[in-house]
């Protein structure tokens, strides 16, 4: 397991967010804004990317159906989050919600 810290642009994070979270399986993704406010700070917790067999997200093949900023849709790697959890994370264009992420396991005993 590995921590991924990212500082970037605030209208960057949609774009950066799935860049990364489509080439590692994250287990938790937090946001906050920067110290000037135009920033934000992205820390996702990872591990190595998976095969997806099991994952609800992409149903095992490894790819999802993206969301571009233009409007168009492509299928591209699987995030391993639902389309729900990422506007909810405020991972997605025009989202303004912040909630933390994380991924549901069995072995969580939170």
């Amino acid at each position: 397991m590995f921590e991924i810290r990212l500082i970037c642009d605030n209208q960057d994070v949609p774009g950066v967010a799935q860049a990364v979270l489509g080439s590692v399986d994250a287990t938790s993704v937090r946001r906050y804004p920067a110290h000037d406010r135009t920033k934000t700070r992205l820390y996702i917790t990872a591990e190595p990317r998976g095969s997806h067999t099991d994952c609800v997200a992409c149903h095992g093949d490894g790819t999802a159906l993206w969301f571009l900023p233009d409007g168009s849709e492509q299928h591209r790697p699987c995030t391993g989050l639902s389309a729900d959890a990422l506007h909810a994370a405020g991972l997605t264009q025009r989202s303004t919600q912040r909630e933390p992420w994380r991924r549901p396991t069995d072995h969580f005993h939170g």
